[in-house]
């Protein structure tokens, strides 16, 4: 029967990797899975094992304070060692999983206690499981160096708990109770190692279970686990957990078992074949000679099979066979040509050999289990296993196959974890290990420094202490993407290489450009969805899409521009001593080899967008230990705002009511400019005081505006004639930037809310990122402008951000009125932008009696959520300052914006207009941008007007006297 076509797919060059080897035997094959019998076997559930020690929950409490974001959950009465760990040892590979909690971090804020409990956020709706407030880590050995895989257990006392257990340091040996859960058939060839070196037991689970565990896991909990792989590109698939089941799992080792899964605990294997993974290496070794199973695929991407594969064309004289719809290039037979030919096998080049052989193998894979996805009706394929391994033109192959039997109905699918689906599955049969009710807004992947030079091989995590890490760094000479010098030698007691392999490429940072990095999960309860999105599974944060390489290219761009005056920053943030100069160093070097990592290949950490850029560095920065790169700056600037905001509002309460509005709205534009993230504005920093730079940008930016949409804003918050609308109920204020920007932008619109009696909850980051606030620092800023403002101190004192009398408070400034309360909540993110399918609970708690969304600054509004909708009103309010975003969002030149004004689902096409820039602003574009929407959620009767848009050419001066930095 003819083939699949034999067409060049285009792939990725692969180098030599130091992967692991494998010496094929009878036993290994049985151990990967060589099927015999094709009868389906009955479905099974995961078994939890009624001898694992179990977890005694009574008393469980969060260590410290209760307040910080991942808490570490104690079990007081708990006696048993717990053993945060699982492994599946195969004939090649270990694979192992293993837990550890956060730091624990002793923060005491009464002020953030006293609004989550007026918002009903208490520490009773924890789950009390010591797997939740922690990480997941992914690690690999090879089977043959069982002895470093031992050895870095013992390390970090991972069968006694870990060393966050109440047993670290102590060298008390493990109770005689401890067990290790563990599959594949090493659980049961090693199992006496593991009792003598390390004296815990081997629990073992089947295989099966484990696997179909693992994967039901994966494709539940990470948002962009799943991908496609045509022709080279990957694109992640979003899989809608509700409906995932039936799918077909294809697992392919030595050899195929084909598994219908229906649910969780509920599958059954329905095909097979014998033909698979050990096959390919089997034949491969004998007809070319190839030491391993790493060479023989890498000596297949220089092959040309149609000196091996008769064709078609070879049949029908070079033509088609169109009656049937066969063409030139399909294949008619593997290894037909050489039947004809009068050579041996020494004429044949091996990597011919080794392409037909793949081609061959993998074609027919895909068909077979095509043909099982019909037989059932399903349209979803997921493909691992030892024969997957990440590589590049194997995906290629077996997606193809599926794509051509199927006349592109079906897809092959496969998984960024897919060598730890078994290990995974075995870390589930733990009793109470708290995966099961994890959703996917709660976990989050991160990659740490290494993750760069060790590529789609995982070796070990992160070095733990910091200075090895920037030894580590320092030992790195990079040229270009070479890299001349080893890891340092590990201290006594660890794996040997101190997490991380030695490239044995002779210096090419990513060896195998085609396998996927695999991160750290951090797993994070307090974590949900924003509860006001409209709709949560269209929802996509990131408005850029760095699939397009010139995007890519451009942003990488602006970060690695960036960076110097970033290193420069963070070293003053620490005083500038010899440290933090080396510290500096080596987090310019970690994230400059992640950005070469990513563009190479901008699918190694999963689905890529600006956002996700952008949190990337400022976890670097943490990694080094930057935790607040611009305190100072954030600092001063707020000094210098507060010191002229009582002038700022004695001007607003002497205007009329629609020329407040209208001055508070042009105020946060203007107020947006100060922004130490934007390449132009940090030249201006340096070209002028904050002051200057107000005036500067307000000289050439005057009415009359071309295109002006801001009655439509007005009318809902003044009414028009005799009709006043009701206030908001309570308003979300997603602020931005330290300084002018909140003081003098935010700060005066959130009074006004407060004015007309909305309850305002000010968003801040919960960690720090360039010089935005974060939520710790807000009430400080709160409790001195309140100084000034009788309406900001009443609503402080409501919303519980001024737990301490205040001094200095003047006895004019008192009243005995009650207030609509002020309060300040964290959105769970450490970075310039948000992702509001990951926001902290009690910013979800706060929205669900919001009617009133403000989304300000680039990041929030512009770089990510731009399209964003949501079931209420919402204010999207942000100075664009980069040229190359301006042109893409607005559609226009540098010079002119189209602007367009959105009822039900018509558009309206509006004007455009012109920006004039004087000579300093000549190469940056600052565009004050503001979008408003209705939404109808909470009133039937509202004009249904989902998207107006308004952008203003004018910044007023909300400034009369004001004082330099």
């Amino acid at each position: 029967m003819a083939s699949p076509t034999t067409k060049d797919h285009p792939h990725i060059e692969i180098d030599d990797i130091n992967e692991e080897t494998r010496q094929i035997s009878e036993k290994d094959i049985v151990e990967k899975g060589e099927e015999k019998d094709m009868a389906p076997l009955p479905g099974s559930s995961i078994h939890r094992s009624s001898s694992r020690p179990q977890l005694d929950v009574s008393g469980a409490a969060i260590q410290g304070n209760f307040e910080e974001k991942d808490p570490t959950i104690l079990l007081p009465n708990q006696t048993d060692d717990i053993s945060h760990l699982a492994l599946d040892i195969g004939g090649s590979l270990i694979k192992l999983i293993y837990f550890s909690r956060h730091a624990d971090r002793q923060v005491d804020d009464r002020r953030k206690r006293k609004v989550k409990e007026r918002l009903g956020v208490s520490n009773g709706s924890r789950r009390s499981y010591p797997i939740l407030g922690g990480r997941l880590h992914f690690v690999k050995f090879e089977t043959s160096k069982i002895n470093e895989c031992l050895d870095f257990i013992y390390s970090k006392q991972l069968h006694c708990g870990g060393m966050d257990s109440p047993r670290w340091p102590s060298d008390a040996p493990p109770s005689e109770n401890a067990v290790i859960k563990a599959t594949g058939g090493g659980a049961y060839k090693f199992a006496d190692l593991f009792k003598e070196r390390l004296g815990v037991s081997i629990e073992k689970e089947d295989e099966m279970n484990c696997l179909v565990a693992g994967a039901n896991f994966l494709l539940k909990a990470i948002r962009h686990e799943a991908f496609t792989h045509m022709e080279g590109h990957k694109e992640f698939v979003q899989i809608d957990q509700n409906d995932l089941f039936p799918y077909l799992l294809v697992n392919i080792g030595s050899g195929v078992s084909i598994i219908k899964v229906d649910g969780d605990g509920q599958f059954q294997r329905v095909s097979g074949t014998n033909v698979g993974g050990g096959t390919y290496w089997g034949l491969g070794r004998l007809l070319t000679k190839c030491k391993s199973f790493d060479e023989l695929l890498e000596l297949s991407q220089r092959g040309d099979n149609r000196t091996i594969d008769m064709l078609v064309g070879d049949i029908y004289g070079g033509m088609d066979y169109s009656k049937i719809g066969l063409s030139a290039s399909t294949i008619a037979s593997s290894f037909g040509k050489t039947i004809s030919e009068n050579k041996e096998l020494g004429d044949y080049k091996p990597e011919d050999i080794s392409l037909s052989l793949l081609r061959m193998i993998s074609y027919n894979i895909g068909q077979i289990s095509y043909l099982n996805a019909l037989r059932f009706g399903l349209k979803r394929i997921f493909f691992g296993g030892f024969f997957i391994r990440g590589h590049a033109y194997t995906m290629d192959t077996i997606s193809f196959a599926v794509q051509f039997w199927s006349k592109g109905e079906a897809q092959a699918m496969f998984l960024r974890h897919e060598g730890f689906l078994g290990a995974l599955g075995a870390f589930m049969s733990y009793e109470k290990h708290g995966l099961d009710d994890l959703m996917v807004h709660q976990l989050v992947e991160r990659f740490p420094m290494g993750a760069p030079y060790i590529g789609g091989n995982v070796h070990g995590p992160p070095l733990g202490d910091l200075n090895e890490k920037i030894s580590w760094m320092e030992k790195f000479v990079r040229k270009g993407t070479e890299i001349t010098a080893p890891v340092p030698m590990a201290p006594p007691a660890t794996t040997g290489l101190g997490g991380f392999e030695v490239p044995s490429s002779k210096g090419v940072l990513r060896p195998d450009a085609s396998k996927l990095n695999v991160g750290v999960l951090h797993l994070v309860p307090s974590l949900e969805v924003f509860p006001l999105l409209a709709d949560p599974k269209t929802y996509e944060p990131n408005t850029i899409d760095l699939s397009d390489h010139g995007e890519l290219e451009y942003w990488f761009t602006v970060l690695s521009e960036h960076l110097s005056d970033l290193v420069d920053k963070a070293v003053a943030s620490e005083g500038g001593t010899d440290d933090a100069k080396r510290r500096g160093d080596a987090f310019a070097r970690a994230f400059s080899a992640h950005l070469a990592r990513l563009m190479e290949e901008p699918a190694a950490y999963g689905k890529l967008g600006l956002a996700n850029l952008l949190e990337l560095r400022e976890e670097c920065l943490r990694e080094f230990h930057f935790f607040d790169a611009y305190r100072t700056i954030k600092q001063r600037e707020n000094e210098a705002s507060l010191a002229v905001l009582p002038d700022l509002l004695m001007e607003l309460d002497s205007l009329t009511e629609d020329m407040r509005l209208l001055t508070l709205i042009e105020g946060v534009l203007a107020a947006n400019i100060f922004d130490w993230g934007s390449r132009a504005c940090v030249d201006l920093y340096h070209k002028g005081t904050i002051i200057e730079i107000y005036r500067m940008s307000r000289k050439k930016m005057q009415r009359p505006w071309r295109v002006d949409d801001f009655d439509a804003f007005k009318e809902r918050m003044l009414g028009s004639g005799d009709r006043k609308p009701q206030p908001h109920k309570r308003a979300l204020l997603f602020v931005d930037n330290s300084g002018a920007d909140i003081v003098l932008g935010m700060l005066p619109l959130a009074r006004e809310l407060l004015r007309r009696g909305t309850e305002v909850v000010l968003v801040a980051n919960s960690l720090p990122a360039l010089n935005d606030v974060t939520a710790m620092e807000l009430p400080d800023i709160v409790a001195e402008a309140a100084k000034h403002c009788d309406i900001l101190r009443g609503a402080a004192e409501a919303g519980g951000l001024l737990v301490d009398a205040m001094s200095n408070i003047q006895d004019g400034y008192k009243e005995d009125t009650p207030s609509v309360p002020l309060m300040v909540v964290e959105n769970g993110c450490g970075s310039p932008c948000i992702d509001l399918r990951q926001v902290s609970s009690e910013l979800a708690a706060a929205a669900k009696d919001a009617d009133l969304v403000i989304l300000e600054g680039m990041g929030r509004s512009l770089h990510t959520n731009f399209n964003a909708t949501f079931k209420c009103d919402a204010l999207k309010l942000a100075m664009v300052k980069n040229q190359r975003l301006a042109a893409k969002l607005v559609k226009g030149n540098i010079y002119d914006c189209p602007n367009c004004l959105r009822v039900g689902s018509s558009i309206v096409d509006c004007a455009i207009f012109e920006i004039q820039a004087n000579e300093s602003l000549k190469d940056v574009l600052f565009i004050p941008h503001s979008v408003f929407s209705f939404g109808t959620s909470f009133d039937e009767d509202a004009v249904h007007i989902q998207f107006v848009e308004f952008i203003r050419l004018d910044v007023m001066s909300v400034i009369k006297k004001c004082v330099s930095i």
